[in-house]
């Protein structure tokens, strides 16, 4: 079948299954609701692309049933095609086909088919083309390129961990990375080169793990979620060590930790519910200032004790 368009039925026929690859981006709800809607109108408007499942599984790669999330083994390999995109647009396609036994109008049910198509260049490595199949023509978030270079880097990276772990908690990529590295050097571009095999420096720098997961969570003890996924509040604790004397940069974790973990929550709420003004302070700049407060006042409840 190879460049050859093909349906579900007939891979069903030949007793194949779908599979994809453990660790590839999450599906999210709202795409696959948007899905749903374009494919209840417009069916499937372009192929999928897969690679059998035992190809995959030679290049180190984990593959599951799409379905059960059962991993797929030498011994049942030979039964599994793997998506290397279109995720959503297939669990769209099964919950289409689920909820026609809901429909009493037959005109009414989805009659829709899934195709799909080998990649058409066997010769390029399935993380270079899983890649570029998703930077090139399906954009990633930046979570996604974090889970790809999870997914495709062998070596043990203790940052990466770090940053997929607190990215898969909806934190964006650049707070993440500004947490445990107090800089935003851990972007795109030096995922992007991960998953091509080429490790940048700042993802074995350790030196700032352990502060960066004590601050993380001492932050989340007083904040909520939604303000912890942002930038703002870790950029302001990287403003305050930069401005801290170096010799007293050793107790800065100490320091900082103690001063998160001591926020109420009645001082949290208005930082949390800032929202700026047009023609006034924007909304950075308030919460700035709203931490400024509490750090001189701590600071100085401190120098008074």
């Amino acid at each position: 079948m190879n460049n050859k368009v093909f349906s579900v039925t007939e891979l069903c026929e030949m007793g194949k299954s779908i599979a994809r690859l453990e660790g590839n981006r999450d599906l999210n709800e709202k795409a696959i609701k948007g899905k749903i809607k374009s494919m209840k109108v417009f069916g499937q408007l372009v192929p999928a692309i897969v690679v059998d499942a035992d190809t995959a599984r030679k290049q180190g790669l984990k593959v599951v049933d799409f379905v059960t999330g059962e991993e797929v083994t030498e011994q049942n390999e030979a039964s599994y095609v793997v998506l290397l995109d279109a995720n959503h647009r297939y669990e769209a396609h099964l919950r289409l086909m689920a909820a026609n036994d809901k429909v009493k109008e037959e005109a009414d049910k989805y009659t829709g088919e899934f195709y799909l198509v080998y990649a058409l260049n066997p010769t390029v490595a399935i993380d270079k083309a899983l890649a570029e199949i998703n930077i090139a023509t399906t954009p990633w978030k930046g979570a996604d390129f974090v889970k790809g270079a999870k997914m495709m880097v062998e070596a043990e990276l203790p940052v990466l961990d770090a940053i997929a772990e607190a990215t898969s908690e909806g934190m964006s990529l650049d707070a993440a990375s500004k947490v445990f590295l107090f800089n935003g050097k851990v972007n795109k571009s030096v995922l992007v080169r991960a998953i091509n095999g080429s490790i940048d420096e700042c993802l074995l720098n350790t030196s700032g793990l352990e502060r960066g997961r004590r601050i993380l969570e001492a932050a989340k003890g007083c904040f909520g979620s939604d303000f912890i996924k942002t930038r703002i509040w870790v950029d302001w604790v990287i403003s305050i060590y930069e401005n801290t004397d170096d010799a007293d940069k050793g107790q800065f974790t100490d320091d900082m930790v103690s001063f998160l973990a001591g926020i109420k929550r009645e001082d949290a709420e208005p930082l949390e519910k800032a929202k700026g003004k047009r023609g006034g302070q924007s909304k950075d700049t308030i919460i700035n200032e709203g931490l400024n407060a509490l750090w001189a006042k701590r600071r100085k409840a401190v120098l008074a004790a």
